[in-house]
């Protein structure tokens, strides 16, 4: 008998059904996902054609804390799962709860979280510590979040790491159709007003915290030296509000909004006709839409507010780091790069290789990692899948 597994999360977000899909084709698995088919502001769940099964299930929030009934509903089912994956977040609230029924019930367990968090936690650290007490496997993004609970005293064998990464083969079969005939690209370039501009991408939710407004803020001071454009992929609460700064910095003509676009057929071109992706705030998987695209990026030395993906950034190797806030200092960082062709060049080709080839980050990796994390749970419980 295969494996029941039992993945519970508030949302499916797009970037994530390639590696449910995967894990629910491994061999000796059975994947079902437990999740709202919902939204949460700008947010939304992706649908995921029956590529593995989808359990409905409802998220209740409360401010910044959570509820989420179906990491408790999940075990109960007939016959219940042999492990079930709980997003580990101190500000759910069921969490204590499920990780304690499931060992109670002889369920493997898997607690998967960056390690670290960008947020205070509202619960303090003596909840993860005694998760380390009764959960069987503990699923970090990175080396880093890693390293930090090893150093905290959790046990390295229940420590495993399923490194984050996105799908490259779609935005690959973009690259190649949009590159087959550069008329096309030209095409575009002159549909959407870019001229022979040097375009800097933006790829993110508009919302306050990853800091679109210090993007617009720079575009303007680079602009007094090159005449820079920037185009914004996303949508968010603070749109309007970009919209105004652009025009009161003398500068909406060169910032496109392009919206929400989750398709890499309608990235592509806005990434091929760029020069650099410009992130200011936290900078999590966008920063894998870049390196797929070869743009270098430029974003925040706040290594504190950063999220696990952020470790495959190198300073001056694949992209450059500004003082956090500060716009001005951004705008330079930016021209360093948008002035010196031969070393952006350089970066980008640094950039590509972070996520090509064999050891580059990429999802058969990632799932190998996740895999890893329950083939240990189970065992603790006497189960296999082989």
């Amino acid at each position: 008998m295969p494996l029941r597994v039992a993945l519970c999360q508030p949302l499916i977000p797009q970037y994530r059904v390639p590696v449910y899909a995967r894990l629910a084709a491994s061999p000796g698995i059975d994947l079902t996902v437990w999740a709202s088919r919902g939204a949460r502001g700008s947010l939304k769940s992706a649908p995921t054609e029956g590529l593995f099964e989808v359990v409905e299930s409802e998220v209740r929030w409360f401010g910044p804390l959570l509820w989420q009934p179906n990491s408790l509903a999940c075990m109960r089912t007939t016959p219940p799962p042999d492990v079930v994956m709980l997003n580990w977040n101190s500000r759910a609230l069921e969490m204590p709860i499920a990780v304690r029924r499931a060992r109670r019930r002889g369920i493997g367990t898997v607690l998967w979280s960056h390690g670290f968090g960008t947020k205070a936690p509202l619960v303090g650290d003596w909840v993860r510590r005694s998760f380390a007490r009764s959960a069987d496997a503990f699923m970090l993004y990175g080396p880093t979040g890693r390293e930090k609970l090893r150093r905290e005293g959790f046990p390295p064998e229940k420590l495993f790491m399923a490194v984050n990464a996105l799908d490259q083969s779609p935005i690959q079969a973009a690259v190649a159709d949009w590159s087959a005939d550069p008329t096309r690209l030209e095409a575009f370039r002159a549909e959407h007003g870019l001229g022979d501009d040097p375009v800097m991408l933006y790829i993110a939710r508009l919302e306050p915290e990853k800091r679109p407004d210090l993007a617009v803020d720079a575009l303007a001071r680079v602009a007094e030296r090159v005449p820079a454009r920037l185009v914004l992929i996303g949508d968010g609460s603070v749109r309007g509000d970009l919209e105004a700064q652009a025009k009161r910095l003398g500068v909406r003509e060169r910032v496109h909004f392009a919206g929400a676009l989750y398709d890499d057929r309608d990235i592509a071109p806005w990434a091929l006709n760029s020069k650099v992706l410009v992130h200011p705030g936290a900078i999590g998987l966008s920063i894998f839409h870049a390196f797929g695209y070869r743009l270098p990026v430029v974003t925040s030395d706040r290594v504190e507010i950063q999220m696990p993906e952020f470790e495959t950034h190198v300073d001056g190797e694949n992209g450059l780091l500004y003082r956090h806030g500060d716009a001005e200092h951004l705008a330079d960082r930016l021209l360093a790069i948008l002035e010196d062709e031969p070393r952006r060049l350089k970066m980008a080709e640094a950039a590509f290789e972070v996520v090509s080839g064999p050891t580059g980050r990429n999802i058969e990796g990632m799932v190998g990692g996740i895999l890893e994390a329950i083939d240990h749970a189970a065992a603790q419980h006497g189960k296999s899948r082989r």
